[in-house]
């Protein structure tokens, strides 16, 4: 087992087939709910504990698993009851509802097909608040697209599966490859 911590609340762990078989966990058909599956999450959690001091045994995680060619997979863990720490200052310094509205939202969107993909760029394509968009696709055949937007982008769950920004990222640069670096709405827009 490897792993690269990413911030105080998020580590990237990868593990080969050997760690899979240790931990009892199936990347390629892991059922997420299943009894199994969270068993292996708790006993790989409990370790990094251990080995890395990364202790996500009493909070919240959000746990993405994404399977690697050799047989192991990827873990993307982020401890989610210490997000409003992670940034400078605490709830009372949270910005009002009214300049809410300004903070740059980014969303890492992934899509079975590209058609969803497109469907969404067609309707972003004239969102005068969209100020970045990139597009790529991973070496299992899936389709991503990255944005950044002033305001809120809560419908863009309709078209495809959300994904941490920052883990997205990570798993982009190893798995992907890049379809749009820049404008990826307004190019993919017009196919």
């Amino acid at each position: 087992m490897e792993w690269i911590q990413i911030s105080p609340n998020k580590l990237k762990v990868m593990l080969t087939a050997e760690d899979a078989r240790y931990y009892a966990l199936d990347c390629e058909h892991a059922d997420r709910a299943g009894t199994l599956t969270r068993e292996a999450f708790r006993e790989i959690l409990s370790d990094l504990r251990m080995r890395v001091g990364f202790d996500a045994t009493d909070d919240k995680a959000y746990i993405q698993m994404y399977p690697s060619k050799e047989g192991g997979c990827e873990l993307f863990i982020t401890k989610t009851g210490l997000l409003l720490l992670e940034g400078e200052g605490n709830a009372r310094d949270f910005p009002t509802p009214r300049t809410r509205r300004s903070k740059m939202t980014e969303k890492a969107i992934r899509f079975e097909e590209i058609e969803p993909m497109l469907s969404l760029c067609r309707r972003l394509r004239t969102d005068a608040k969209l100020r970045h968009s990139e597009a790529f696709r991973d070496d299992k055949g899936a389709w991503w697209l990255l944005l950044r937007r002033e305001g809120a982008l809560s419908f863009t769950a309709e078209y495809g599966e959300l994904r941490e920004i920052a883990a997205a990222r990570l798993y982009l640069g190893e798995h992907s490859q890049a379809i749009c670096k820049s404008r990826a709405v307004e190019t993919l827009s017009t196919l």
